[in-house]
């Protein structure tokens, strides 16, 4: 018995101590689709009167990729300060 105690006292938590996420992973995905589209196509509409077709659509790519990088970056350092 005294092994069921301590086991189920390391697996407690204290009540306000709890992380739950505060939306759902298939959310976020959206959220940052969403997101990284709409950056893309802002800054390729800037880009294009200035650099031309090709280069307002490559700098266009690179601003939403660099939305699903913060994105991804994120989530690897969150997992790695809560091991």
């Amino acid at each position: 018995m005294a092994k069921d105690g301590k086991a189920k006292a390391k697996n407690e938590s204290p009540p306000g101590l709890e992380s739950k996420p505060w939306i759902q992973m298939k959310t976020g995905l959206i959220i940052i689709t969403i997101t990284s589209v709409g950056m893309g196509v802002l800054t390729a509409i800037q880009a294009i009167p200035l650099k031309g077709w090709a280069e307002g659509i490559l700098w266009g790519f690179l601003f939403g990729a660099l939305i699903w990088a913060i994105f991804f970056g994120l989530i690897f350092i969150n997992r790695l300060l809560r091991r």
